[in-house]
């Protein structure tokens, strides 16, 4: 009976009963609230009025620390908004800029006046300046991986627009000749194809126009062909002289995109012997190759050209 009663005690008037529970509960948060409390509270650090003809370099501070006292009630309140610690770089020059933070450097919420605000840390600031650059600059297109051992480039892939325009500290700038892109994976590329390639740069240091390039990778089947009886091209530096070079021709097996290779022929390579400064005698000498554009590889039937060099004995022609 006693439990029945005292459950019945809390349900009657229960209305009445909130009512007061949620006056009561307002009463103590606005006391509460009235009461002065200290927090610590982290600021967004923001720099303005920086001339357009510089930029800041360097590691640059973020945040500030301040504490903040107040009421409790203005101190919830604040908790929500946001608070920024702002530096006038109207006045900077090219070098270094440093500040003392103030209090009124401090941008509170409008509306929001508490009692003390202090910095804590940084109670300065000291940044790098410097003159802002711009250039234009070559877009390279990195590959990475490798196509199926059946396949090969037809050409060495470009970057549409080939050249781009970058902009940052002039110490940054200057030095620059171009810009890769991040690298592009010829393991996932099948065919044929155009794909969009964006370029790799520090985006906190440099602003690029366009950032990302248009690159075409075309890709044929690999062939392998035979050019034979090529017959090497002896330069020498004095006509009086007479050579005579073993074997007299040579043959390349060349490797890459079959529809270039159909198109050749043996006077379309090259194997060169430069006898540049020799005196007569014998020589055993490594010919250099000379082949088409596109073409991946090539491998000789030999290794190296025996030659004789003679003085002729007749009269040096004019």
């Amino acid at each position: 009976m006693r439990l029945i009663s005292f459950t019945r005690g809390l349900v009657d008037n229960i209305g009445v009963k909130l009512v007061a529970l949620i006056v009561a509960m307002m009463i103590w948060f606005n006391a509460s609230g009235q009461q002065e409390v200290k927090r610590n509270y982290i600021a967004t650090l923001r720099f303005v009025n920086l001339p357009d003809s510089l930029t800041m370099t360097g590691k640059v501070p973020e945040q500030v620390e301040l504490s903040i006292a107040g009421t409790r009630r203005e101190l919830i309140f604040l908790g929500f908004r946001k608070i920024s610690v702002l530096v006038n770089m109207a006045k900077a020059k090219a070098g270094r800029f440093s500040q003392r933070l103030s209090r009124s450097d401090i941008l509170l919420p409008p509306g929001v006046e508490p009692d003390d605000v202090r910095i804590i840390s940084p109670s300065a600031i000291e940044v790098g300046v410097e003159r802002l650059a711009s250039k234009r600059v070559k877009a390279a297109v990195i590959l990475s991986g490798g196509l199926a051992e059946d396949q090969v480039l037809n050409r060495v892939p470009v970057a549409k627009p080939a050249w781009i325009t970058v902009t940052g500290p002039e110490s940054a700038v200057q030095p620059l000749e171009k810009l890769p892109t991040k690298p592009i994976d010829l393991g996932k590329i099948k065919q044929s194809m155009e794909t969009e390639a964006e370029i790799d740069y520090d985006r906190q240091l440099l602003t690029c126009v366009p950032d990302r390039v248009s690159v075409a990778v075309s890709i044929s089947a690999r062939g392998r062909r035979v050019l034979a009886n090529v017959p090497p091209t002896i330069l020498v530096d004095d006509d009086r002289n007479l050579t005579e070079i073993f074997p007299k021709t040579v043959s390349l097996t060349i490797e890459g995109p079959q529809a270039l290779l159909d198109t050749l022929s043996s006077g379309d390579v090259s194997v060169l012997v430069d006898l540049g400064g020799k005196p007569p005698g014998r020589y055993t000498l490594a010919p250099e190759v000379i082949v088409p554009e596109g073409v991946e590889k090539y491998v000789m039937d030999v290794d190296s050209l025996r030659i004789l060099v003679t003085r002729s004995s007749g009269p040096q022609s004019m």
